[in-house]
């Protein structure tokens, strides 16, 4: 037996991979901000850092609030590990390697987020196309929730991006370049893997 009319249907399947990937980054942001704490010495890094950590461990709470335990990465030791050297390597240069690095994952933090909401406001068209022809839609509470989150969590991503970028010149030498590349390659492919995993 199916749900009921009253009963909001579940989630997409690839609704609920995106999210996936969204427990996995708010998981891995929350240990970038503890390495970075667990080797700067910089007292401004440090306050920039425990300020943005507090965010990101609220942004942690919400997500798991709507990602079920099952649906959650069976790889977030992996995710915590590489979280916490993408803020603590940065931390060993200085302060300019760690703004940047901060700079490069929001940036990235930013598009993703952007993706999801777009993909849900289309999910969210389609299903009041079929309303008009079948009746109330099922879903539509619990995916306009949802891009409610996904908005409100990337616009604060969006706030530390241009914090981190406003406290350094933005002009890398060739291996904090590299370094920047590496970490927006590497955001990537971290998304690309837990669509699944």
């Amino acid at each position: 037996m199916g749900p009921s009319q009253d009963e909001p249907r579940p989630l997409p399947l690839d609704v609920l991979r995106e999210l996936r990937t969204d427990h996995a980054g708010e998981t891995g942001a929350v240990m970038i901000y503890r390495g970075v704490l667990a080797v700067a010495r910089d007292p401004a890094v440090r306050d920039f850092a425990a300020h943005h950590l507090e965010t990101e461990l609220r942004h942690l709470k919400l997500v798991e609030q709507v990602v079920p335990p099952r649906w959650r990465s069976r790889l977030l030791p992996l995710w915590r590990v590489a979280g916490w050297l993408t803020g603590a390597l940065p931390a060993l240069c200085g302060p300019r390697a760690v703004y940047a690095t901060i700079q490069s994952v929001e940036t990235f933090v930013d598009r993703h987020y952007t993706e999801q909401v777009e993909r849900i406001d289309d999910l969210l068209r389609r299903e009041a196309i079929g309303a008009d022809q079948d009746g109330p839609p099922g879903g539509q509470p619990a995916l306009e929730g949802l891009r409610h989150l996904l908005e409100e969590c990337r616009r604060d991503e969006v706030t530390h991006r241009d914090d981190a970028a406003s406290r350094w010149d933005e002009t890398p030498g060739p291996l904090l370049s590299a370094w920047r590349r590496m970490v927006s390659g590497g955001s990537q492919a971290a998304v690309g893997v837990c669509r699944h995993f």
